[in-house]
């Protein structure tokens, strides 16, 4: 499925994804972390249907992988990664992996709230469909208007 662009809530399991309700006033990158409070994401369709790539925004940052971990970039935002939202339906309703274009990674969750998500290769289990651990699975679902 691809997205319209639109508001979108990410959760791993019973966890959100998003920022910290409490961050430095830098303008260092901030984190993307699991938490217990809803979250909205700005899911921003890019490309066409054959190539659709996507930006990931929260609260009007956008996403990118640094290293191993991912950020939200409150300056510098032309260095946002494009990412890859792919369905995995073998998982449940509303069920993807988000990868990086790079092909080299994709979100993975940590177990604890608070902790912040990385940016990791993925495992797929050796089955037919191909099966993900639940950490790497995400439902991403359209907020309520």
């Amino acid at each position: 499925m691809a997205f319209e662009t639109g508001l979108y809530t990410i959760k791993n399991g019973d966890k959100f994804v998003g920022r910290a309700l409490i961050e430095d006033l830098s303008l260092h990158p901030k984190r993307v972390i699991l938490t217990d409070k809803e979250s909205t994401w700005a899911i921003e369709k890019l490309g066409n249907n054959l190539n659709t790539f996507y930006t990931l925004i929260s609260h009007g940052s956008p996403a990118a992988h640094i290293e191993h971990n991912v950020f939200v970039l409150v300056i510098d935002r032309e260095l946002a990664t494009k990412w890859i939202i792919r369905a995995v339906p073998q998982h449940g309703k509303d069920a993807y992996i988000i990868i990086g274009t790079d092909l080299e990674g994709g979100w993975v969750a940590p177990e604890e709230i608070g902790e912040q998500i990385r940016y990791r290769p993925l495992i797929i289990q050796p089955s037919e469909p191909p099966r993900y651990p639940p950490n790497q699975v995400f439902h991403i679902v359209k907020a309520q208007d």
